[in-house]
C-alpha cells in the first residue's frame, strides 16, 4: 500500500488496534520477529516452490486435495479481519504468521536474511516506494508460471507494467490507490461557480486553465484561499501523471523531468499553493479548514486522512485531475523463490487479490482490490463517505479515475530522485529566486552524489 507518507495513514490509530486486536482474535500466533533459519538453495531445482510444511490430508467437498500448513507473510499491517475470515472459511486448514516488518525495512532484512543464509518468508508485502528495489534483487518467483498460473487479465490494464520483471508479474497488488482530486464544496461554489463534480472537470480541463483560475480564486478571496496547501502534493499529481519512467536503466530522461519542474514553478509562481510540509500537523489541520480548495485524493484518502481531519460532513466532492488520474501509494505481495510454503502463499494472495470472493471481503474492510471485473457491477463499486455526502466516489474512483489512468515502471533510481526532489520542493516552496535552471541543477547535484552512475540525457 504505500511510500513512507502512505505509511503514515496507519500512524492515525485507532484503526490499526482494532484490526489488530481482530487479527489476534482469528488467527491465534502472529508473533516471531524472524523466519526459522535454514538454507536458500541457489539452483533452478532448489529455487523451484517447495511445500514441505503443507499436509495434503482430507478433502474438499468438491473431491480436491485440502491444503493445510502454516506460511509466514512479512508485512507491516495487520491482515484485514473479514477477507481473514472468509479465507479461513475457504481453506480451513491453511494459517498465516504473521511476522512484523516495517515497510522500509522490508529491502534490508531480505539482503541480511540472504547473506547469513536464513530462511525467506513464504509471501512478502511490498511497499510501492520499495517496490523497486525489491525487484531489482531478482529474489520473486514468476507469478504467471507453475503452480500459480496468475491471470494478468483479471487485474486493471495499468497494473501489468509495474507489477512485471522481464514482462512477467513477479507482484499481485492488493490495495487500489488510483487518485483524483478532492475539493471543498462551499470553496468550489463560491469562487468557481460550481460544486458538480463534473462541472468542474469540464471547467478546469487541464493545467493551464486550472492555474489561471487559480489566480482568479487567489483574487476574488483577497488572498485567504489558495489551489492546494503543499507543492508536494502538486508534485504527487504531476510525476503520477508523466507517460513515461523518469529513468531508462541509469539515464535521466532530463526533459521529461524538466517539464514536471517547470510546471512545478509556474504553480509556485502564480502565488496559488501554500508552502506547507505534507503529513505534518498544520497539514492535518489545513483538512479541516477552507483555506484550500483542493487536495490530490487517492482511495485511502476519504477513510485515513480527510475524515479524521474533517468532521463536518457532506463539506466535500471528488473529480478526476486535470489531464488524468494517477496512482499514489499502493502496495502488493511477492512470493520469494523456493519459499517452503510457495503454495500456501500463493492461494491468500490469490483469494483476497485475484476473486470475487475476496474483493467483497476485503471491500467490508475498508480495502479495495485490483481484482477488475468486481467493478463491472455498480453495486460493488458503490462507495460513499460522509465527507462527500450522497456523491458515489467509488464510482468516481473506479469507473471514471480509473478510465483515464496509467502508470510507469520505477527503478531503484527513482528512490534517489525521490530524496532529491524532497530537498527541491522544500527550496521551491521557501525560495521565489529558486527557479527551474536552479532546480535542475541541485538535482544533479544531489544524484551526483548519491548516484555517480546515473547519465543526465
Amino acid at each position: 500500500m504505500r511510500n513512507s507518507k502512505w505509511g503514515k495513514r496507519f500512524g492515525l490509530g485507532v484503526t490499526v488496534i482494532m484490526l489488530a486486536g481482530m487479527l489476534a482474535a482469528c488467527a491465534g500466533n502472529t508473533g516471531g520477529n524472524d523466519a526459522n533459519n535454514g538454507g536458500n538453495g541457489g539452483d533452478a531445482k532448489a529455487n523451484a516452490p517447495k511445500t514441505e510444511g503443507a499436509n495434503n490430508g482430507g478433502t474438499e467437498a468438491g473431491g480436491t486435495t485440502e491444503l493445510s500448513g502454516e506460511f509466514v507473510l512479512w508485512t507491516w499491517e495487520p491482515e484485514h479481519p473479514t477477507a481473514l475470515a472468509a479465507f479461513n472459511e475457504k481453506y480451513p486448514g491453511i494459517k498465516i504468521k504473521r511476522v512484523q516488518v516495517e515497510a522500509a525495512d522490508v529491502p534490508q532484512k531480505l539482503q541480511t536474511t540472504i547473506a547469513s543464509g536464513g530462511e525467506l518468508p513464504d509471501a512478502i508485502r511490498i511497499e510501492r516506494g520499495q517496490k523497486a528495489k525489491i525487484f531489482n534483487m531478482d529474489i520473486l518467483e514468476d507469478l504467471e508460471a507453475e503452480p500459480y498460473k496468475a491471470d494478468r487479465s483479471l487485474l486493471f490494464d495499468y497494473d501489468a507494467p509495474v507489477f512485471a520483471m522481464n514482462d512477467r508479474l513477479v507482484a499481485i497488488p492488493d490495495d487500489m490507490s488510483v487518485a483524483g482530486l478532492a475539493y471543498i464544496k462551499p470553496l468550489a461554489k463560491e469562487y468557481l461557480g460550481t460544486d458538480n463534480p463534473e462541472e468542474m472537470e469540464a471547467l478546469l480541463t487541464d493545467w493551464d486553465v486550472f492555474i489561471e483560475k487559480g489566480k482568479e480564486v487567489l483574487d476574488k478571496s483577497g488572498g485567504k484561499v489558495m489551489m492546494f496547501p503543499s507543492l508536494g502534493g502538486v508534485y504527487d499529481i504531476l510525476k503520477g501523471q508523466r507517460d513515461a519512467s523518469y529513468f531508462d536503466g541509469n539515464k535521466l530522461n532530463v526533459p521529461q523531468l524538466q517539464q514536471v519542474v517547470t510546471r512545478l514553478v509556474q504553480f509556485r509562481d502564480a502565488g496559488i499553493v501554500d508552502k506547507l510540509d505534507q503529513w505534518t500537523p498544520a497539514w492535518n489541520a489545513s483538512f479541516g479548514g477552507s483555506k484550500y480548495l483542493f487536495t490530490p485524493s487517492p482511495v485511502w484518502m476519504p477513510q485515513y486522512v480527510i475524515g479524521p481531519n474533517d468532521k463536518k460532513p457532506d463539506r466535500w466532492a471528488l473529480m478526476v485531475a486535470p489531464e488524468g488520474g494517477y496512482i499514489r501509494g499502493g502496495s502488493s505481495h511477492g512470493i520469494p523463490k523456493g519459499a517452503k510454503n510457495a503454495e500456501l502463499a500463493w492461494k491468500w494472495i490469490e483469494f483476497t487479490s485475484m476473486t470475487q470472493a475476496g474483493a467483497e471481503a476485503q471491500k467490508k474492510d475498508g480495502v479495495f482490490t485490483h481484482f477488475k471485473e468486481a467493478y463491472q457491477d455498480s453495486e460493488f463499486s458503490n462507495w460513499t463517505w460522509a465527507n462527500f455526502g450522497s456523491q458515489d466516489i467509488g464510482e468516481k474512483f473506479f469507473v471514471d479515475i480509473s478510465a483515464v489512468t496509467t502508470d510507469v515502471a520505477e527503478n531503484v533510481n527513482d528512490q534517489v530522485l525521490d530524496e532529491a526532489m524532497n530537498i527541491v520542493l522544500q527550496t521551491l516552496a521557501k525560495d521565489k529566486n529558486f527557479g527551474a535552471g536552479e532546480a535542475m541543477d541541485r538535482i544533479q547535484k544531489e544524484l551526483k552524489a548519491k548516484a555517480p552512475d546515473i547519465a543526465f540525457e
